[in-house]
């Protein structure tokens, strides 16, 4: 099984579990608003450094995982300007 960490931040989070629903995934989690920095700077969700992120988890067999991380891969490249997704894809040794 495989671990796939979704950032996504722009103006239409919805692109996420869109994309999920279409991959038949059957199980995932968003925790909305969350706040961070990276290569394309800080998202805080105040005035000196705007906006915020939403973050998706979902565990998924390898296959999946790939055929899930190249979805996402082709929909962060179709993004507007500003907007911004990120997939990591991390092995899991347990889950139950």
């Amino acid at each position: 099984m495989k671990l796939l960490l979704i950032v996504y931040s722009g103006n239409d989070p919805e692109i996420v579990p869109v994309l999920l629903d279409q991959h038949q995934v059957a199980g995932w989690t968003e925790l909305a608003g969350v706040h961070g920095a990276g290569a394309t700077g800080r998202r805080e969700g105040t005035r000196a450094w705007p906006g915020d992120s939403a973050l998706f988890f979902t565990a998924v067999d390898a296959a999946k995982a790939d055929e899930l991380a190249n979805a996402l891969a082709t929909a962060a490249r179709a993004l507007p300007d500003g907007d911004r997704l990120h997939v990591t894809v991390l092995p899991v040794e347990r889950f139950f």
